[in-house]
């Protein structure tokens, strides 16, 4: 527990009683409440206090969340974008192997062996 200042309040300890009695009143508020009774606090200070007391009522904080990548997409496809090479290594595949219809028929028993 923080220690009283000698010959002042203790800072938190005023910010939490006020969000006692005002559990809806923002940081400003406070700031602006405490101020008229003569105790000079920061914004940042009562977002602080805020912050620390959700923690130990066992509030979890918001968690960040990933954005979607889009509906359907399969998991590991890291990109639908094929290079300019890949194509062209398609293109030289098909030409030996006699056309895409036959390049196609070969792929389909390849990923049937593996």
């Amino acid at each position: 527990m923080a220690k009283k200042r000698a010959g002042g309040t203790n800072k938190s300890a005023a910010i939490r009683e006020f969000m006692a009695a005002n559990p809806k009143a923002g940081p400003t508020e406070v700031c602006n409440e405490l101020k008229k009774k003569g105790i000079e606090v920061a914004p940042a200070l009562v977002s602080n206090v805020k912050a620390a007391a959700a923690r130990k009522a066992g509030k979890k904080p918001r968690k960040k969340v990933a954005k979607k990548r889009g509906v359907g997409r399969p998991a590991g496809s890291v990109s639908d974008k094929v290079s300019l090479s890949s194509l062209i290594d398609a293109r030289e595949f098909a030409s030996k192997v006699g056309g895409v219809e036959q390049a196609e028929k070969l792929l389909k028993a390849l990923s049937k062996l593996g």
